[in-house]
């Protein structure tokens, strides 16, 4: 019962994941059909000074609360939940609130010395009041989700993205100003909006079901320095992996702008166009593929728990090669349609030659991001932490030194450079530890070869197709006719099999395991 609840739990994560997912996404479009390609480029450059300051305020936090009231309900170890939620938001409210102040005093000097673009000084402004009741949020999340209640924080990342788009849509749509650092301000007021409202909605939950907590608040040292050790050191990892970003971004831009003889509009547009339209098309996919890292987590967790190193390495094969076989085919959709699917989605004509580029990248950054899952899910964290350090810095040397000279190629080599450095180490970690031995024949070689035999499909079709109907009508239906064959080659081939299918079903039947429970009980 206890493992069903775990897994209805994540699951319960997930939706709200995708959901939220694919409202950013949808957001993502109207902005940028909006800001256009400059204004995109700002607004990265100003959510990446938020994730840094927002990781530095509250990383950490949500995970300790969870942690510690969990072993609490365990164990009574601290004597009272209460107390140890009413400390961490003591706790990451003094925190919040003293960077907050610090971006507030700070606007002019960061938005002209570190993100050197003044156009950022209002976002600045308004981002820097939701530091606290984000804080405050994170804590009572940490504390519903150790209560095994992830319903009420799911509810309030969706509510959060909800009346972000609402507000931000509704001002944009009157027109005020067309000046970019306007518009993305705007943006920024709806990003604070939705973390307020989110906080108001935790606080009103965590009040009516704190009537059932009887225990009166108590403070203890104890408390505080379990919430520092468990905290701290999640904090200053992602912090310095938020400042690297940070870094990177920054170079980016300058870097374009002395390629381009110091045309500040034409690299922010470039930037903008990658960061902003590109990446998020190509890394969208990933919202499914979180499904299997989710509910793989707590079963992986537990087995390695438990020393079952057999289902662990079950696990982890079959997870590796389905990432692998959806990866090859999303680069394939992407480079058979990518001015369809550029002018589904935006206006700007120079996202198309950016998609053709950079959808070889989906295999290893898919790739990446579950081995990363799996090697944290199996206490393996430290190395994929390493390897990322290790990568950013590397990432910014060479940055640093090409982008200047070879402008959005060299960046893009970067990039094919670092992803393929980051996810084959992880990759390489991840075989070492399980002991699994790589497959290429039914993970890569196989799934190429049977994607390759499958597009010629489209090849014949496209063009016909593409006269007769909307590009959405043509993505779809060749998209469909290219799978349905790319799996018939693929069982052919016997790269896949019953045992993936099953694989599949175990990771999403606990609703069958539940109903199946209450009729024997």
């Amino acid at each position: 019962m206890k493992k069903n609840i775990l897994i209805k739990g994540a699951l319960t994560i997930l939706s709200a994941s995708i959901i939220t997912r694919i409202l950013g996404f949808v957001f993502r479009i109207y902005i940028a059909e909006k800001l256009g390609a400059e204004g995109m480029g700002l607004y990265q450059l100003i959510t990446s000074l938020y994730m840094l300051v927002v990781t530095f305020a509250t990383s950490g936090i949500s995970l300790a609360v969870s942690c510690m009231i969990a072993e609490n309900i365990a164990t009574n170890k601290y004597g009272c939940s209460k107390s140890v939620l009413k400390i961490s938001i003591v706790w990451a409210l003094s925190v919040s609130i003293i960077v907050s102040v610090i971006l507030f005093i700070f606007s002019i000097p960061i938005s002209t010395h570190i993100l050197r673009d003044n156009r950022t000084f209002y976002s600045i402004l308004i981002l820097a009041p939701s530091l606290p009741f984000m804080s405050v949020s994170c804590c009572i999340k940490g504390y519903f989700y150790a209560m095994r209640k992830s319903l009420h924080p799911s509810n309030a990342i969706v509510i959060e993205q909800i009346i972000k788009m609402i507000f931000t849509i509704g001002l944009i749509s009157l027109n005020l100003n067309k000046n970019d650092a306007y518009s993305c301000a705007i943006v920024s007021f709806g990003m604070t909006i939705g973390e307020i409202s989110s906080c108001i909605y935790m606080g009103i939950v965590y009040y009516k079901s704190k009537k059932s907590i009887k225990n009166q608040y108590t403070y203890s040292k104890k408390i505080f320095s379990n919430i520092l050790k468990i905290s701290i050191p999640i904090q200053t990892s992602s912090t310095l992996n938020s400042s690297l970003r940070l870094a990177e971004n920054i170079l980016i831009i300058e870097g374009l702008k002395f390629f381009t003889h110091g045309d500040s509009s034409a690299a922010t547009s470039t930037y903008g166009v990658i960061k902003g339209m590109a990446l998020p098309l190509l890394l969208f996919p990933t919202s499914f593929l979180q499904a299997i890292i989710t509910v793989l987590i707590p079963e992986l967790s537990g087995a390695n728990a438990g020393g079952k190193e057999k289902s662990i390495r079950k696990a982890c094969e079959k997870s590796l090669q389905l990432t692998l076989i959806m990866g090859i085919y999303i680069t394939a959709i992407f480079l058979i349609f990518p001015q369809e699917i550029s002018n589904l989605f935006y206006s700007n004509p120079n996202v198309s030659p950016m998609i053709k580029n950079l959808c070889i990248l989906c295999p290893l950054m898919y790739l990446e991001m579950v081995c990363v899952g799996i090697l944290n899910a199996i206490g393996e964290q430290v190395a994929s932490m390493k390897y990322k350090i290790i990568d950013s810095i590397t990432r910014l040397v060479l940055i640093w030194f090409l982008v200047p000279k070879g402008g959005v190629n060299a960046f893009l080599i970067i990039m094919i450079i670092s992803n393929l450095f980051t996810s084959l180490l992880n990759l390489y970690h991840l075989l070492k530890v399980t002991c699994l031995p790589l497959d290429l024949n039914k993970w890569v070689i196989k799934p190429t070869i049977s994607i390759l035999l499958s597009s010629c499909v489209s090849i014949f079709f496209k063009n016909q197709l593409s006269k007769l109907f909307p590009n959405w009508i043509t993505i779809f239906s060749l998209g469909l006719i290219i799978m349905v064959i790319y799996i018939v080659l693929l069982f052919s081939f016997n790269c896949i099999g019953n045992k993936e299918i099953c694989f599949i079903k175990t990771c999403f039947k606990f609703k069958n395991k539940t109903n199946r429970s209450k009729r024997n009980n």
